[in-house]
Order: C-alpha cells, then structure tokens, then sequence
C-alpha cells in the first residue's frame, strides 16, 4: 500500500509542511492484518530538513540519479 505522510515541525523547513512518500507491506491471517512494516526514505524525513546536512543529503541524492 502507498501513503504520503505530510507533517511540520517549528524548526524544520521554516514551520512548513513537509512532505514524503512511503509504502507499507501488510500481510493479513484470517482477514486480519498480522504483520505491518513501512518503508520511507529516513533522509527525506528529517535529515533533509536540517539546514546545513540537507544540502549535503540533496546534493549526493542528485548525484546518484
């Protein structure tokens, strides 16, 4: 299942909303869920969001691509 999780913090991203994608792996047992686990990007998350570390992040995620 995919997700988007939007959440603000006063002192990440100047107070504004942040926003990151993610996915979830349930697995159900008789029409019940059993086990759950979320996938998300930790670096989107947060450390993007602190000033100086989130340059440093974005700039080897570009590399990357």
């Amino acid at each position: 299942m995919s997700w988007t999780m939007t959440y603000r913090h006063p002192r990440l991203n100047g107070g504004s909303d942040i926003v990151v994608e993610g996915a979830s792996r349930l697995e159900f047992r008789h029409g019940k869920v059993c086990r759950h686990r979320d996938f998300f990007d930790a670096g989107e998350l947060l450390y993007e969001q602190v000033p100086l570390l989130g340059k440093v992040i974005r700039l080897l995620k570009r590399r990357m691509d």
